[in-house]
């Protein structure tokens, strides 16, 4: 069995040497770092299986803040913190922030031993585990290596988001509906769907309806033969055909030209198209992803969609909630940009400033993930030295919006309020009552009385 990677963080010299020869010696791979950066560093460029983190490392980030980093950065790396204070909260704090194991300065090497030998048990576990059920974790790391990677989280909300695309992927021929804001996400929902089903291996094509002039769209959809009209030079296929076998996403659907809509819905229905200036009717085999950033509903009864089409493409509903939503998903999202970015420039990842994370969540994210990513790489062109500040983040606080704000009250009245936080509540829990209940700090008894008196569906709210 691989030998395993253990990183030694210590402000003092001769307690990281004399680890790194003793843990050498019990055939440990052993890497060293006095400082956070260094520390770093060393977790880029290796896969380290286990962090012996010391509490207290003077004129540098806390322990429990370099704690946070690491399970941000790198989740399944095990952190076991080490500490001289008595303070019983600093062992529940670590705990709580991912710490698997404590130990008590002052230490001698056969309780560092047994610590790390514990804790390597659980990670040679945990890697075999996880060898044997790669092809049935979230997202595969084939799935991974296909499509973009910046849909992560750890909301309730995210994990349920992805748990409905890998379901919905399973049918290959369903029709799905991706709701939500720009800048959510719902182009990479799209590919997760298409490279988890037993379409992967055929073509993926994305089409924006909005930039298409009204002119072109049908020959841009279904292809046109020579000679159709002025500049049909040569036959060309449309989207249908490009996609055949695959995926076609259709993004903002609703700004679709209602003229088209009736041979979309034509074309959904009976799998053939028809080229411009032709009358060879073609058959096409793929599966219709759409996404809007829209209210369809509403457009359905303005008479700018067609209702016969909704039915047709809303099959599956996926919706993604804005980032404002889940506040939870913005330090994990922005530890990965940062990463992620500092390696394709090539530069050391900056530490960060204590009041970041803090200020970012208090923001209203107009943009959502897209817009965080485009303020991380702006911030690091800005950044003055080694650590990203509040400063270096073109935020504008007016648009802050602290934690009870985030939805603003539509009436005075209690009833409908209390409606609206009870929804809240069961959509940052996928719909948990038991951790919606402690959120709100009532009992699971009390919250299902309420869900009851209210109406809540359940499914609707976290659809």
């Amino acid at each position: 069995m691989e030998a395993l990677k253990v990183l030694v963080l210590d402000d003092e010299v001769r307690i990281t040497e004399k680890l790194k020869r003793h843990l050498e010696h019990h055939d440990f791979v052993v890497f060293e770092a006095n400082d956070s950066r260094t520390a770093f560093k060393h977790l880029e460029k290796n896969t380290i299986d286990i962090v012996l983190l010391d509490f207290m490392i003077p004129h540098d980030l806390n322990g429990i803040e370099i704690l946070k980093r690491i399970k941000a950065t790198h989740p399944t790396t095990e952190v076991i913190m080490v500490s001289g204070q008595e303070d019983i909260d600093i062992v529940i704090e670590a705990q709580r922030q991912g710490a698997i194991d404590f130990v008590r300065k002052p230490f001698n090497f056969t309780e560092i031993l047994f610590a790390i030998e514990r804790t390597g048990k659980y990670v040679q576990l945990r890697n075999k585990l996880k060898s044997v059920e790669d092809q049935k974790s979230l997202i595969s790391r084939e799935l991974e290596s296909t499509i973009e990677r910046d849909f992560i989280g750890i909301s309730a909300v995210i994990k349920n988001v992805i748990g409905l695309a890998l379901k919905v992927a399973n049918d290959k021929d369903a029709s799905v509906l991706i709701t939500g804001e720009n800048g959510t996400g719902k182009e990479i929902i799209a590919r997760i769907i298409h490279y988890a089903s037993e379409r992967k291996k055929n073509i993926f094509v994305p089409v924006n309806s909005t930039a298409i002039p009204d002119t072109l769209m049908e020959s841009e959809f279904f292809g046109h033969k020579k000679g159709a009209f002025t500049d049909a030079k040569e036959d060309k296929k449309g989207f249908f055909e490009l996609a055949n076998g695959g995926t076609l996403f259709l993004d903002e659907i609703a700004d679709m030209p209602f003229s088209l809509q009736a041979k979309l819905l034509r074309a959904m229905e009976e799998r053939k198209i028809t080229r411009v200036g032709d009358s060879r009717e073609i058959s096409v085999d793929i599966r219709i992803i759409s996404a809007t950033n829209k209210n369809i509903e509403k457009l359905i009864e303005d008479e700018k969609f067609r209702l016969d089409l909704y039915h047709r493409i809303n099959t599956f509903i996926i919706n993604i909630p804005p980032l404002r939503e889940r506040p939870e998903d913005i330090e994990p999202l922005l530890m990965h940009f940062i990463a992620d970015l500092c390696r394709k420039k090539k530069r050391n990842i900056p530490e960060i400033d204590h009041s970041l994370i803090s200020q970012l969540k208090r923001y209203s994210f107009p943009g959502n993930v897209r817009e965080l990513r485009n303020m991380v790489e702006r911030a690091l062109i800005l950044c003055d030295g080694n650590c990203l500040k509040p400063d270096d983040f073109s935020m504008k606080f007016s648009e802050s919006k602290p934690e009870i704000q985030k939805q603003a009250l539509q009436t005075l009245n209690l009833d409908e309020n209390e409606k609206m936080i009870i929804e809240e509540a069961l959509r940052k829990t996928g719909g948990n009552q038991i951790k919606a209940a402690e959120l709100l700090g009532i009992s699971r008894d009390a919250l299902k009385h309420r869900i009851k008196n209210h109406g809540i569906a359940i499914h609707k709210v976290i659809d």
